[in-house]
């Protein structure tokens, strides 16, 4: 009994030592500057005597340098291995003191018993000391706890059950993979930490088959977001190769070299804001900081009969925006009081330090989904030519906060603020004045009134021919001196009658300068009979700058491009502008578009 609570007493000593001077060697470094959504994973390596046996080659340790090198800026990364008892720890570093993750694996040696308690335990205290908003932990290990006797086994076995609760309390997802025959069933013990804190489980056979579990968390659990740019049979002589980049405004784009033997003399040849290069046996990494193009030429040698695997991997931080339009048309519910108004609102994305810059106009990413959530819930969109549109209908005056999430996309966002979008209610309709009561008429001297009108009006219409406008026009608008250059293309689309008319044009240069023309005598010259109630008052006169200057006198409804031209005012029309005027009679319709002509069309 004596010699038990020794051996427990010694176990005890030795964790409680390494925790006050085992992080000398390995001080935990303060993260870079803390970004939207900030990361933080710890990579946890059984490297027990046993892994020489199922890693000769040490692939786990360049499986480190997969997944550290493939996670983006926003993460803070961490380190620790565990034989009988923590033999290398490496606090949070940012992403530019990575390599000092590679520099402490590198330096372990595989032997001892498997600790996967005390490991386990360290990567959780560091995650429940961190600040970051998702915690993950990778434990790559190939067997369960083992020590020296029973009773410290079953005390690292304590510690790390204690461990897994501690994370699953935590919110720390454990994701474990098993390698070598004694992992393959993936029910043990050290699985247990993956399914009771919703982490991944992973069985690697064999070393080589570590990258593939890699990958799967990168990809499954992490949401990392890589392109396959290239995979290359390597040969006896140096491979040469042109990648096409799509990601020529990331703020980084990380291209890692991967294969199962080592690369040797990588060369590359870019434009860019600056980068750095990183080589290990089986890996090189080319960190590139803001591209300037869209190519990147790569050198290097392989080993004869292997594969080498390009991946790129990019990283925005963005800040977006939203550009608003409007449409607006008569309702045709009686009694409406305002127009009906149509938002086209169009979300574009800039780059977050450089906001002249657009992002995501290059093919590569049209049709690529991006999720925006407003008050109303959560919409998946299209992206094409760098934006997003979405049209609603706008009742009154409103502020809408939107924000943006991109699972879907093709490229990793680390950074993006929502946008405020304000919103114009629609305006009033023109309030038309109410006609005036009949009179009723009472007696032989106002019967006798009207038949002397009625006899002097058809005397009139004998000595003119009936042209639809008022024979005084005092609001007639004064005429220009500028010539008449174009055409009038007419389209009546409605009629009280009834009839259908051809599409009709109208020479406006064959007309004076200082000439001023009605709707009404226009439609009569081109030999329509039928009267438009308001096209009298209607006007059009020549303009500056080959345009034409519309004058309304009416009480019609005349639309310019959803605009409404006002009674009483003025608004000059250039060359393919296009006009709808719905008449007094609220029947009839007309359009009319103005063309410019060449000096060989006026004959």
């Amino acid at each position: 009994m004596k010699n038990k609570k020794k051996t427990l007493g010694k176990f005890l000593m030795v964790i409680l030592i390494f925790h006050v001077f085992a992080l000398a060697p390995f001080p935990a470094q303060a993260s870079e500057e803390k970004g939207y959504g900030q990361k933080a994973v710890v990579f946890v390596l059984d490297v027990s005597g046993s892994m020489k046996t199922n890693d000769p080659n040490r692939y786990a340790i360049d499986s480190i340098a997969q997944l550290i090198y493939t996670l983006p800026t926003n993460y803070d990364v961490g380190f620790a291995a565990y034989s009988s008892e923590i033999c290398a720890l490496q606090g949070f570093l940012g992403n530019s003191q990575r390599s000092r993750i590679m520099e402490a694996a590198q330096a372990v040696a595989y032997n001892g018993y498997s600790n996967a308690g005390a490991g386990l335990d360290e990567a959780v205290l560091m995650l429940k000391n961190s600040n970051a908003e998702e915690k993950e932990i990778v434990l790559l290990s190939d067997g369960e706890i083992l020590m020296e006797d029973e009773e410290t086994t079953s005390l690292s076995e304590e510690i790390y059950q204690r461990a897994v609760l501690e994370a699953a309390e935590n919110k720390i997802r454990i994701h474990v993979i098993g390698l070598g025959e004694e992992m393959e069933d993936t029910g043990n013990s050290i699985f247990q930490a993956a399914k009771k804190t919703g982490g991944g489980v992973y069985y690697s056979p064999q070393a080589l088959d570590i990258q593939k579990s890699i990958d799967s968390i990168t990809e499954g659990q992490l949401h990392i977001k890589q392109m396959t740019a290239a995979i290359v049979d390597a040969g006896e002589k140096e491979e040469n190769l042109t990648i096409d980049m799509a990601f020529a405004h990331a703020g980084t784009v990380r291209v890692l070299l991967t294969s199962d033997s080592p690369i040797g003399n990588l060369k590359t040849n870019f434009s860019a804001e600056s980068a750095r290069q990183i080589g290990g046996e089986r890996y090189s990494l080319i960190e590139i900081t803001r591209p300037k193009g869209d190519k990147l030429d790569i050198s290097f040698e392989g080993t004869p009969g292997n594969q080498v695997r390009i991946t790129l991997i990019p990283e925005y931080q963005v800040k977006a925006k939203a550009d608003v339009t409007y449409k607006d048309s008569v309702p045709n519910e009686e009694g409406a009081l305002y127009y009906e108004r149509v938002a086209e609102i169009a979300y574009g994305f800039y780059d977050a330090e450089n906001e002249s810059l657009r992002l995501w106009t290059e093919e590569y990413f049209n049709h690529s989904k991006v999720s925006f959530l407003t008050e109303k819930g959560e919409e998946e969109k299209a992206l094409e030519a760098g934006e997003i549109l979405v049209t609603e209908k706008v009742r009154e005056d409103s502020v809408k906060h939107v924000s943006f999430a991109f699972e879907a996309f093709p490229a990793n966002v680390l950074d993006i603020e929502g946008v405020e979008v304000s919103l114009k209610g629609p305006e009033l309709l023109p309030v038309e004045e109410p006609e005036p009561p009949p009179y009723e008429l009472y007696g032989g001297v106002v019967l006798g009134a009207l038949f002397l009108i009625l006899i002097i009006l058809l005397l009139c219409r004998r000595k003119k021919p009936r042209t639809g406008f008022a024979p005084e026009e005092p609001n007639r608008p004064v005429s220009s001196n500028s010539s008449y250059v174009g055409r009038l293309n007419i389209y009546i689309t409605r009629t009280k009658s009834g009839y259908d008319i051809s599409p009709l044009a109208y020479d406006l240069f064959r007309l004076p300068a200082n000439r001023v023309v009605s709707i009404a005598e226009i439609l009569e010259n081109c030999g329509i009979k039928e009267h438009f109630l308001g096209a009298e008052n209607i006007y059009l006169s020549s303009g500056q700058g080959r345009s034409i200057i519309l004058t309304n006198q009416s009480d019609c409804c005349i639309m310019k491009s959803g605009e409404i031209l006002m009674k009483k005012k003025s608004y000059q029309l250039f060359t393919e502008s296009k006009v709808d005027i719905t008449f007094e009679d609220e029947i009839s319709e007309l359009t009319f578009q103005y063309k410019d002509l060449k000096p060989s069309e006026m004959y």
